[in-house]
């Protein structure tokens, strides 16, 4: 599950999180879809060099070696449809930018995007903290700003502070 890491720091990097931690029922199952997906995956007539991983227990994080060949827009859409279709079996949500979460030990915390201002003013998370940046799209970004401290990512602008 670990294959991107040969992948060329340009991959294409597509990052999907759950509303919900999965079980490890939801990540065979998970495991198999995308393993089943990636293998008949064509872009261009050409079979796509994809791989995946599935991280904290939140996160399915695709990765996509495009080999100087620009995936075509359908077989972009294939993978998101194939994300909807795990959300419907899997009854999560994978396809909303609203979730959002930050790292607690070695743990995804999972929240709405409008908790951050809420969370940060309670001090239960702090500039310090590490937000995961599922905004990201290549490998590069993946290995050194998918996991960054509060003040150097764009939720900062989710928090002002509250004057006491």
């Amino acid at each position: 599950m670990n294959d991107y890491i040969n992948y060329p720091d340009n991959a294409k990097v597509w990052i999907y999180q759950s509303d919900k931690h999965f079980d490890e029922d939801a990540k065979k199952h998970i495991q198999i879809s995308i393993d089943d997906f990636i293998a008949t995956w064509e872009s261009h007539g050409k079979m796509v060099k994809g791989t995946f991983t599935i991280l904290y227990d939140a996160f399915i994080v695709l990765f996509v070696d495009e080999q100087g060949d620009r995936m075509c827009g359908t077989a972009q859409d294939n993978s998101v449809k194939l994300m909807k279709r795990l959300e419907q079996e899997l009854e999560v949500t994978l396809l909303d930018r609203m979730n959002q979460s930050y790292k607690e030990s070695e743990k995804a915390v999972l929240v709405k995007l409008n908790d951050f201002e809420t969370l940060y003013n309670d001090n239960t998370i702090n500039d310090e903290t590490i937000v995961f940046n599922n905004t990201i799209t290549t490998k590069k970004e993946f290995d050194t700003t998918w996991e960054v401290p509060l003040k150097d990512s764009w939720h900062k602008q989710l928090v002002h502070v509250v004057s006491q």
